[in-house]
């Protein structure tokens, strides 16, 4: 029974579809960490939440060294260098459409792109070329009806409050206007998080077939990544800094918050490392991993109430459903003949 077991785990679908699901998981929760009322209510730079995020993805690579034999390349560094903006952007989209929306549609544009990347790039031919752009078609109206949504207005400190004057004696509606929706800004920072994140593990794909693309010892790829990460985040806040001045880091109140979304998301990454590998490929395995809309849909409906109302629920949820058919026919139909 042990050595059936252990050939089960050992099989790289198995072991895909494995990350697959740890990263829609842990992927769609990485965000909330940003809604926190210790975030919000500090009005957090994006860049210095992006600091701390590298900080928590180094950190919670570093015990895969236990398991497996330390091993650097260049190619982590590219990743990392086209995720840190994206990065960036993820944390902006949330502020300027929230958890909700924000994550859909860049889902479904991180699925797009990835797909395109492993089709062009590293020509992963369809098993039926006609379905998978079937797929594709369908994905895109998914993303399409989501852009329809309407977003409730952020609440202050990430917590429901009624519309009436708050403690301080201002009203939440006559706040600054960068607490408003902003809907164009939003749909802008989608686009810009799939052109770099939906090709950020093309970099992987290219790193040497042992140990990057070795099975288990792949994980060791997570290493390099969350070190240039972390350096890289901190080069482009000091660019900020020497343009725009040292913005606040209020370590007491947003440090843990920031550490512990890198986490969150350095566990999804894990598992789309094992999900970008053979047979799922980049092609399929990256574009499943986006179906953690839903998980971020569910949060930023059922706790922040991002969405409200029967029309805009209804809209999200055939737009959602749409968006995971589309996935869904790319995973089948896109895997490599």
């Amino acid at each position: 029974m042990a050595e059936v077991e252990t050939s089960f785990l050992s099989d790289p679908l198995v072991q895909g579809l494995i990350g697959v699901t740890v990263s829609i998981v842990a992927w769609g929760s990485f965000m909330l960490p940003t809604k926190t009322k210790s975030v919000q209510d500090a009005k957090l730079d994006a860049m210095v939440f992006n600091a701390y995020m590298g900080i928590g993805i180094f950190l919670s690579s570093l015990p895969v060294l236990l398991f497996v034999p330390f091993a650097f390349t260049w190619w982590s560094t590219a990743g990392a260098a086209l995720f840190a903006p994206g990065c960036v952007f993820c944390v902006l989209t949330v502020e300027w459409i929230g958890i909700a929306k924000g994550q859909a549609i860049w889902a479904g544009c991180v699925a797009l792109q990835s797909f395109l990347c492993g089709l062009i790039g590293f020509q992963e031919t369809p098993m039926d070329l006609t379905l998978t752009l079937v797929g594709g078609v369908i994905l895109l109206t998914g993303i399409g009806t989501l852009a329809f949504v309407e977003v409730s207005p952020p609440e202050e400190g990430g917590e429901k409050v009624p519309l009436k004057e708050a403690e301080d004696g201002v009203n939440p509606m006559e706040r600054e206007e960068g607490n408003a929706v902003q809907p164009i800004k939003g749909l802008f920072g989608c686009l810009m998080i799939g052109l770099l994140c939906g090709s950020c593990m093309v970099p992987f794909r290219l790193s040497p077939a042992v140990p990057f693309q070795d099975g288990a010892n792949s994980a060791i790829y997570a290493i390099g990544f969350g070190a240039s990460l972390m350096i890289i985040n901190f080069i482009l806040l000091g660019l900020k800094a020497m343009i725009y001045g040292m913005p606040e880091f209020h370590p007491e109140t947003c440090a843990v918050p920031g550490i512990t979304a890198g986490m969150l998301w350095n566990i999804g990454n894990m598992g789309n490392i094992f999900a970008c590998l053979p047979p799922l490929g980049l092609a399929v395995g990256y574009p499943l991993t986006q179906c953690c809309l839903l998980v971020a849909g569910l949060w930023g409906i059922l706790i922040y109430g991002e969405i409200r109302g029967t029309k805009n629920l209804s809209t999200f949820g055939v737009g959602a459903l749409i968006t995971l058919v589309g996935a869904a026919m790319l995973g089948v139909y896109g895997k490599s003949a």
